[in-house]
């Protein structure tokens, strides 16, 4: 029985659809610890100074980490699940290398 990939993606918009920033891994169910990559979006500027400068949002580092802790969160426990249906222990997943 082949392994099953999943890929897990959470795109956080602004209150206008755009895209800020988006957290994502994939998951092999190998007991491994889920690396997540979160990539910037493309700035939209949010206005413009008199002198014509474009205004952009400034991003909450404080949220952004809270959404990356909820997303390896969730990442760690689909990934057990995974791991468990691949007969390997879920015990290892938490445990950076001990896949190996």
């Amino acid at each position: 029985m082949e392994n099953t990939n999943v890929k897990l993606e959470n795109k956080v918009k602004d209150d206008n659809g755009n895209i800020l920033y988006t957290i994502s891994t994939t998951l092999l169910g190998d007991g491994a610890t889920p690396m997540i990559q979160t990539m910037l979006g493309t700035k939209v500027p949010i206005g413009y100074s008199d002198d014509g400068m474009p205004i952009y949002k400034e991003f909450d580092e404080e949220e952004i980490l809270k959404n990356e802790q909820e997303f390896m969160a969730k990442a760690i426990s689909l990934q057990k699940i995974l791991s468990a249906q691949n007969g390997i222990s879920p015990d290892v997943v938490n445990m950076i290398g001990a896949e190996k």
